[in-house]
């Protein structure tokens, strides 16, 4: 299935494509000339609310324009014409937010007391108000705000597009079956499920060296992405650079410190399975055998087969969010098609709260592709039901952003499960287990690594290919210890994590939101549908208040100091059904 961009524009010659352009800089600079004077005389909660719409409206439209841009990009990473757009939006919304930069330090400049009676009789922008507030010791002055946003235009952003245009160019070959193919990074990863050992260590082994061998542009890439944020995160008087990602997040620097701690601490169960699964599989594994089947079973689910199963599980869920799911496919929102040039990972679009999310998928027609399916459709169901907010409220934290993606695919998990054989059960639950591995054990690596690659290239100006590669590696043996061996070219593999150059300190959130959902999930299944309209509330709240506070009508606490192990004990009981 192909996604249908004309909601958009009908091309990317489109002229109203620069006729927008054009009509929010000019918003923007309105915007600009008029609040800049109102806010420096006496604020009126009248004054901020007005304010605070019509910067929604101006950012609202100008979106559109960026999400459009974005999605033909992802389409075809070498579409030429595409990476002009996408280049040009990233210069105008620079501008934009530029533009807007005043806003913050023009607030704060008032009292907390004038803030906090404004913030009291606000008509839906208490929480943007507080959050600022929050935010006053790392807001700079208007001057320094504006020059961060202009810069921006250069910066990490800008590096992590680059990244991400010379990676996804990658195609390898590969002999599969007697024929030679040209695959894609995506397809590549996907033959670790290969029940074929030599193949699976193969393609690992072909993929990461390709990363290797572009390791100066890469090194180059990571550290000045790495020093942009941290140059940033002191500017602003951040504790760690972690810091500034965390208060993004919505949540304290000793909830997240606690969360990587609890999940080291719980590695044994990494250890515990492998062993088990290598005495199963007779077979001493390494790093590119940790998700080969156990047997040489291989169940094909077809785009339209996974669909069914997809949308007919979230009907049965709840009437409401079946009938959003279907609209993708309904609507042509799906891009599904493996194509050479595609980005290719899964994500699911949604810039503004107009109930149209976009999904991109891969689909290789595994039964994992079924998993992926309902997650970023979780994401979709999220994106839409949040439309109820306006645009300052709309988006949560990363911390919230995988709850109903990850739910969904708990809701697909347990609808196949009893439709597979006793050998394809072990399967799944091994495949689901590893997948719990890769959503917490792996990126709190990833989050370790971050931690440590940071503080390496803030106190000596520069981290070698080498010494990127050396702490990898370490990580790597605290999370595995014994039970796999590390193969060389396995240390090169932090090169291969977007995330770690899109956006800094992103991959702890996944962490975060799977032992949530777990959480979550074990009370939909003990309360069954009466759970549920505190679950639809929760992801209609959108980002219109501290996650803490929007879990409370729930019934959980994230600073419980039980909470993070409840999870994994949920994770050891996975591996204890596999007796």
């Amino acid at each position: 299935m192909k996604w249908d961009l004309q909601f958009f524009y009908s091309s990317v010659d489109d002229p109203r494509i620069e006729a927008d352009i054009q009509l929010v800089l000019k918003k923007a600079q309105d915007f600009q000339d008029k609040y800049a004077k109102l806010l420096n005389g006496p604020l009126s909660a009248e004054i901020v609310d007005g304010m605070f719409k019509e910067q929604e409206a101006i950012e609202s439209f100008g979106v559109k324009v960026a999400q459009f841009s974005s999605l033909l990009f992802s389409e075809n990473t070498q579409n030429i014409e595409a990476q002009k757009l996408a280049g040009r939006v990233e210069t105008v919304m620079a501008q934009v937010e530029q533009l807007f930069s005043f806003i913050s330090p023009a607030l704060l400049q008032h009292s907390d007391e004038e803030l906090q009676q404004i913030k009291e009789t606000s008509t839906g922008y208490s929480w943007v108000i507080e959050r600022i507030k929050e935010r006053k010791t790392h807001t700079l002055s208007a001057e320094t705000e504006q020059v961060l946003a202009a810069k921006s235009a250069t910066g990490r952003d800008i590096l992590g597009s680059l990244y991400n245009k010379v990676t996804s160019a990658y195609l390898f070959e590969m002999e599969i079956d007697g024929h030679t193919k040209q695959l894609n990074s995506s397809q590549m990863r996907n033959l670790r499920y290969s029940p074929d050992a030599t193949l699976r260590r193969k393609a690992m082994k072909r993929l990461l060296s390709g990363y290797e061998k572009d390791k100066t542009v890469i090194t180059g890439l990571y550290n000045n992405i790495a020093k942009d944020y941290d140059i940033e995160s002191k500017i602003r008087r951040y504790k760690t650079p972690i810091s500034m990602r965390n208060m993004a997040n919505e949540t304290e620097d000793d909830i997240v410190e606690q969360l990587i701690k609890t999940t080291v601490k719980n590695a044994g169960l990494v250890s515990k399975y492998y062993s088990w699964k290598a005495k199963k599989m007779s077979l001493d594994l390494e790093l590119a055998d940790i998700y080969a089947p156990l047997e040489e079973v291989k169940k094909e689910y077809s785009f339209e087969q996974a669909k069914d199963i997809v949308v007919d599980t979230y009907y049965q869920f709840d009437e409401r969010a079946g009938k959003i799911v279907e609209s993708f496919f309904n609507e042509k929102r799906i891009h599904s098609d493996v194509l050479p040039g595609k980005d290719g990972g899964a994500f699911c679009s949604y810039y503004v709260p107009n109930g149209k999310p976009f999904v991109l998928l891969n689909h290789n027609n595994s039964i994992n592709d079924v998993l992926t399916m309902a997650h970023e459709l979780g994401h979709g169901l999220h994106g839409t039901l949040s439309s109820k907010q306006t645009m300052l409220n709309y988006h949560t934290p990363l911390t919230m952003a995988e709850v109903a993606s990850v739910f969904g695919e708990f809701l697909v998990f347990d609808r196949l499960l009893p439709t597979l054989n006793p050998q394809e059960k072990q399967l799944f639950l091994a495949s689901t287990i590893e997948g719990n591995f890769a959503t917490t054990f792996r990126q709190n690596m990833f989050a370790r690594f971050e931690l440590q690659s940071h503080d390496m290239i803030s106190q000596e100006g520069f981290a070698s290919w080498d010494d990127l590669s050396g702490l990898y590696e370490k990580e790597l043996k605290t999370m595995f210890t014994d039970s796999v061996k590390i193969t060389e070219e396995y240390k090169w593999e932090w090169a291969t994590i977007p995330h770690i150059f899109n956006v800094p300190f992103y991959v702890y959130a996944y962490n975060f939101a799977n032992l949530l959902v777990i959480a979550l999930y074990e009370k939909y299944l003990k309360e069954g549908r009466q759970m549920i309209p505190g679950y639809f509330q929760l992801l209609e709240s959108g980002g219109c208040d501290r996650p803490d506070r929007l879990l409370v009508h729930l019934g959980i606490d994230l600073k419980d100091p039980s909470f993070w192990q409840n999870g994994f004990d949920y994770i050891g009981r996975l591996i204890n059904d596999l007796e």
